[in-house]
């Protein structure tokens, strides 16, 4: 079962029937979507997840202007997403047929099963006296938590209509095709030449922000490095605090032995414990802004004038460092390889679904009739 789409999930339990809510319910309708009640309680309670999201990136929600504009996008969220919900269910998607019904009785029992396993492990963990079990502490935070097997249910049964519903919005004619890939792709690797190739600074700003990154500077180089912890207070007293094992540590190299042997026996730098970095190492651009200004001009001083060659010892911070030209990374666009052409392919397709999600919101917005409580 496919991930589902974080457009139908984000409210699934604030939009399921709103029953036994006594009473008073009447009081909290906020509108009334094509006949059915939507409470002012579950807008609240997407203006919270929200405000909260908001907070988490440093800005101030306490503003009248600002709360405001939270609660109507809050609004807006909830009526597209019980649009939605109305829509799936008019076309079908919540008819589950027995096979629908067993793989999500499967799906549920192995989440539960494994998340009860790790809750176990945790609990199990912990140096405490107590007269439960690891596994009874662990289903009772499950259950604390809201991680219940009809929460997981319901999960499920979103992801499969969901899916259902994705397929429903595409046409006949909606196909990826290889030249939408490389289209799509020279398109992107034009703007990421504009953007990064004469800005190092922005093309690592980039980079560590998470951004896709489709073109890469020229002037990198990959360095690995033996990183020694190191006492005293000035540079010579560090080098002399290790200078025994640096020595050691040349002698093997003259001998033949190669600097990724010896870098996983000496080497403090917890960044090589991934096998995958002895092959990537750190990036270094005579311009980087993302490394320490020492460890820079030590990767490109004159010790270290082509692949292969290792540097004398240099004291980075509290650390003694032998550095490593392991080789130049190539600049320039980023190699069209067959698994970067799928993902393209499904970047495509993600942005189809949007496009024609939005086209089919538009489409029930213009139909709906919406319905206000009068104010008494």
């Amino acid at each position: 079962m496919k991930k589902a789409c974080v457009w139908l999930l984000f409210l699934m339990t604030l939009l399921m029937p709103a029953s036994g809510m006594g009473e008073d319910a009447a009081q909290d309708v906020a509108m009334w979507i094509n006949g059915e009640a939507v409470y002012q309680s579950q807008i609240n309670a997407v203006v919270a997840s929200v405000v909260q999201n908001v907070e988490q990136l440093g800005l101030d929600t306490s503003g009248e202007e600002m709360l405001s504009a939270i609660t109507e996008v809050a609004r807006q969220q909830v009526i597209e997403d019980r649009l939605l919900s109305q829509d799936m269910t008019a076309q079908g998607m919540y008819e589950f047929t027995q096979e629908d019904e067993s793989a999500v009785a499967s799906a549920v029992q192995e989440t539960m099963d494994a998340m009860l396993a790790d809750y176990t492990a945790y609990y199990a963990s912990l140096d405490q006296e107590t007269e439960t079990t690891a596994e009874q502490q662990a289903q009772a935070a499950m259950e604390a938590a809201g991680y219940t097997e009809d929460f997981f249910d319901s999960y499920y049964r979103n992801v499969l209509t969901s899916e259902r519903y994705e397929a429903w919005l595409v046409r006949d004619d909606d196909d990826i095709s290889d030249e939408m890939v490389e289209t799509a792709y020279q398109q992107r690797t034009a703007e990421g030449e504009s953007l990064y190739a004469q800005d190092v600074a922005a093309f690592e700003t980039a980079l560590a922000a998470g951004q896709e990154i489709w073109y890469r500077p020229s002037g990198y180089r990959a360095i690995l490095q033996i990183m020694l912890p190191a006492e005293g207070e000035t540079d010579e007293e560090k080098l002399e605090s290790v200078r025994e094992t640096t020595q050691e540590i040349y002698a093997r190299l003259e001998a033949g032995e190669t600097f990724e042997s010896l870098l996983s026996e000496y080497g403090e730098d917890a960044a090589f414990d991934d096998p995958a970095f002895l092959e990537t190492g750190y990036q270094v651009h005579p311009d980087s802004v993302l490394w320490e200004e020492a460890f820079v001009q030590s990767a490109f001083s004159q010790e270290l004038a082509e692949p292969g060659d290792v540097s004398q010892p240099c004291v980075l911070g509290d650390n003694v460092c032998i550095l490593y030209y392991l080789k130049d990374v190539e600049g320039g666009a980023a190699k069209l390889t067959d698994d970067l052409r799928e993902a393209l392919r499904a970047d495509l397709y993600a942005q189809l679904i949007d496009d024609r999600l939005e086209e089919r919101l538009n489409e029930l917005e213009a139909e709906a009739e919406i319905v206000y409580p009068q104010s008494e």
